[in-house]
């Protein structure tokens, strides 16, 4: 009996391989691709056959389609180029890295997950920049920026709140908005040394 038990499952094993393969979710023909998601191995001293009219469209459109999606993304890299210096002229003295630091701090805050902030959250970013102000101020600053009234301030009113946290001076940053050009500038100058120098640095 165990003879037989030993046997039967031997033979299973043959049906299953281990790790289970599954195949990858690409936009590549199915047929160049084995039951368990290989690439299929195409001798190459195989006479290849002609081209039917069918295979040439097939190859047309994964062309095109490759074609399309690059294009898509030169666009999409474009368009975030030029909203960004659009933000950037909005607010003079900052930067780009300013701008993609306080981006990621809005959506590192954003609780919700809605692309808004409350005052609690706007509290939090301003204590992760260092800033020592009082609550009463970080309210009253956020009541004002909320222009609609309902408790939450989008990323353009939290740019501005931000800019703006303090009176600035012309032609000079001042406050807040002078912090966060300093914190941009640390972190892009930590981000340019190599692993040796931030070792160097104490930075581990």
């Amino acid at each position: 009996m165990g003879i037989n038990f030993s046997s039967f499952f031997s033979g299973l094993g043959r049906f299953f391989e281990y790790p289970v393969k599954r195949k990858p979710i690409c936009f590549y023909r199915q047929e160049d691709f084995t039951a368990t998601g290989e690439p299929v191995r195409r001798l190459s001293d195989q006479p290849k056959a002609a081209m039917t009219d069918y295979d040439k469209l097939v190859d047309l459109f994964y062309k095109r389609l490759a074609e399309q999606r690059q294009y898509n993304q030169e666009m999409k890299e474009l368009d975030r180029r030029w909203s960004t210096q659009k933000v950037v002229q909005r607010f003079p003295g900052w930067n780009d890295v300013t701008i993609a630091n306080l981006h990621s701090l809005f959506l590192l805050f954003d609780n919700q997950a809605n692309g808004m902030l409350g005052c609690d959250d706007f509290g939090a970013v301003l204590e992760s920049l260092g800033d020592e102000s009082s609550m009463e101020l970080r309210k009253e600053k956020f009541t004002a920026a909320d222009t609609d009234n309902d408790g939450w301030i989008t990323y353009d009113e939290f740019l501005s709140l931000v800019y703006n946290f303090n009176d600035q001076k012309e032609g000079s940053l001042t406050g807040l908005a002078l912090l966060c050009n300093e914190i941009a500038e640390n972190i892009q100058f930590v981000s340019n040394l190599t692993v040796g120098e931030q070792l160097e640095y104490g930075l581990f």
